[in-house]
């Protein structure tokens, strides 16, 4: 059987001549991800660049700067770019280095198989039930003047989301949702709730800070200057999610719903009239629903583990488990 070199030892086992990421400091770590985000992202944006102008004749820059009243084959570049984008900003530097960083890289990322079914009705009801409440909130800030500058860039960004919302044929509506609410789901649960959130733990005495970091982080991250407040409240959510019940798989389903519930509804022609707001009843109701939702979910609940942020200890409830074990 053939030997194998290890760290300048003989073994028989077929391991990697490699340190996993988790044995460096915290703080190389983060640098490391950090440099890998920066690396992917530019190398997405480069090969857009070159490629864009080769294969379809237009630049990235007027691709990005799409309306609704653009060529439908604009739209289409528009949407793959931005896809692209996503892909190698969020979801890549995230499954990447998660692989480099330890043996169990699913574990890492928190991709464990949902607990109990109902934790997914129940998140997508809660995800439901919270955008009414959230949807008034960002009509509220929509009222208020933050000045032309901000009136501008929230201008470009709704002619882009207009843009990429026109979906005359089924085919159309596949592929916005497919960038619009998959691609996003995915790719920003693993980065903002199994990345940023465990690094940010790993420095917290608790939950709480992780969650409104990460929650700040996400609604940044958001070209909506309007919707910054309901997109925090949004992220918070999601992380709440992922908290109680122990799988970002649930947090991954209900992102995709409230991404993807604004392209079935805009594809069905269902579009409601926000100018006034809504009604206060319709929000009192729809606020005693989201707190029964979520009181639900709080007596389902199977929290992340006490230590599912570290790095070496096999993650442990202090309900279920007696033992912790040390990963391989």
């Amino acid at each position: 059987m053939p030997a194998l070199c290890v760290c300048g030892e003989i073994t028989l086992n077929f391991a990697p001549c490699m340190r996993y990421f988790r044995t460096y400091p915290w703080a190389l770590q983060l640098l490391l991800f950090v440099l890998m985000i920066f690396t992917l992202a530019s190398l997405g944006q480069l090969c857009l660049q070159v490629l864009l102008p080769k294969v379809y004749g237009v630049q990235l820059s007027s691709v990005l700067q799409v309306n609704e009243h653009s060529a439908p084959e604009m739209i289409h570049v528009a949407l793959l770019a931005q896809g692209i984008l996503s892909v190698m900003l969020f979801m890549v530097p995230s499954l990447l280095f998660a692989n480099f960083a330890h043996p169990k890289p699913k574990q890492y990322l928190g991709l464990n198989a949902p607990k109990r079914p109902a934790h997914m009705v129940l998140s997508v009801m809660l995800i439901v039930t919270a955008m009414p409440l959230l949807m008034q909130l960002e009509w509220g800030m929509s009222q208020i003047n933050f000045g032309p500058d901000v009136k501008v860039k929230q201008a470009a960004a709704e002619a882009v989301q207009k843009a990429f919302l026109t979906m005359p044929t089924f085919a159309d509506f596949l592929r916005t949702f497919i960038v619009m609410a998959i691609i996003p789901a995915i790719g920003e649960e693993l980065f903002f709730r199994g990345m940023l959130m465990r690094f940010a733990r790993q420095k917290a005495r608790n939950m709480v800070m992780p969650i409104v970091f990460t929650a700040v982080i996400f609604a940044f991250s958001h070209s909506n200057y309007y919707g910054m407040p309901s997109i925090l409240l949004a992220g918070a959510l999601l992380a709440v999610i992922y908290y109680l019940t122990g799988s970002i798989w649930n947090g991954i389903l209900a992102h995709m719903v409230f991404n993807g519930s604004q392209v079935l509804l805009t594809y069905l022609h269902v579009v409601s009239d926000s100018s006034n707001g809504l009604h206060v009843g319709v929000i009192l109701g729809d606020g005693l629903l989201f707190g029964w939702t979520l009181q639900m979910l709080w007596q389902r609940r199977t929290p992340l583990a006490d230590n599912w942020y570290q790095d070496f200890d096999q993650p442990k409830n202090t309900e279920t488990d007696k033992e912790s074990a040390i990963f391989n």
